[in-house]
């Protein structure tokens, strides 16, 4: 059996519009990144016991972990204007 070449290689066109036209409409891209073997492990492990594809699981704990962060950095915020708020009201 010989090794495919690059010449060998054909590129769906129509499909890759398609596709792209279909995430687009899902708002979502993708992307590559490095994890490591022990993260992937367990979330793959998670995904097995949540019947969930690891990849939809991984985005759904990603989202949950940034909208964490947006309500303690409102918290945050409205403890610091609380306390400017009290501030002000002592030194008059």
């Amino acid at each position: 059996m010989r090794k495919p070449s690059i010449c060998d290689v054909k590129v769906d066109t129509a499909g890759t519009r398609r596709l792209r036209a279909e995430m687009a409409g899902r708002r979502s891209v993708k992307i590559t990144i490095n994890v490591d073997v022990d993260s992937l492990t367990r979330l793959k492990k998670l995904s097995a016991e949540s019947g969930v594809p690891y990849q939809r699981l991984l985005n759904r704990i990603l989202k949950e972990r940034l909208s964490r962060t947006e309500t303690v950095h409102s918290r945050l915020d409205r403890i610091e204007k609380e306390l400017a708020r009290v501030k002000k009201t002592l030194a008059a």
